[in-house]
């Protein structure tokens, strides 16, 4: 997982140089996930994700982390210290397989743009020299409650290189569910699709 996180908190500096991103608006209500058992729930997300069994989800210690990381690094492009950053980054969840690293991560950040903006920015960075990702074509697609615009991309070096980035606006807020595969195709996503239901509060 280190190895991913590390990965992640680089794409997201690179595009907190492409992209503008809001500051936090009550108005949205916006409010993280929790776990129940083996099931995530996520009001915000509008859905729910049921972790597999085998499967391991990172503690909420270590994804507040990967958000204050996140700030911090977002907070020192804009010039600042990065000592009291804003809040724009909520890591909400993130669980793999340990067995074949295939997984998903769950990103909701405050954003001023709209999906596509944020397309727009993968790609410009993917032009970049030494960029160590590419992407694939963009098309909308259908994830449990919404429309999404899904991005597919091929990260360098990872032991799960295929990435599909499932993206939608939300308020002031850009939700992210990416999903990490080692194997290419339709048929490795869709299992791990399935995990994901309609959001159903717990009784």
């Amino acid at each position: 997982m280190k190895k991913r996180t590390i990965a992640l908190l680089l794409l997201t500096a690179l595009l907190g140089i492409l992209l503008t991103s809001c500051g936090e608006d009550e108005r949205n209500h916006y409010s993280p996930g929790y776990w129940r058992d083996n099931v995530f729930y996520d009001a915000f997300v509008d859905l729910r994700f049921t972790l597999p069994d085998g499967w391991e989800a990172t503690s909420q210690e270590d994804l507040d982390a990967m958000s204050a990381e996140a700030d911090k690094m977002l907070d020192t492009q804009r010039g600042g210290t990065g000592e009291d950053p804003a809040s724009v980054y909520h890591y909400e969840l993130s669980a793999k397989d340990p067995s074949t690293g295939n997984g998903i991560l769950i990103l909701v950040q405050s954003y001023s743009g709209n999906a596509n903006d944020y397309i727009d920015g993968l790609e410009a960075g993917a032009e970049l020299e030494g960029a160590t990702y590419s992407v694939g074509t963009t098309v909308t697609v259908q994830l449990p409650g919404h429309a999404y615009l899904m991005v597919p991309l091929t990260m360098e070096g990872q032991d799960t290189p295929y990435q599909r980035q499932y993206l939608r606006k939300q308020g002031d807020y850009l939700i992210n569910i990416m999903l990490f595969s080692s194997q290419e195709g339709e048929d490795a996503f869709s299992a791990l699709v399935a995990q994901l239901s309609e959001l159903e509060n717990p009784s």
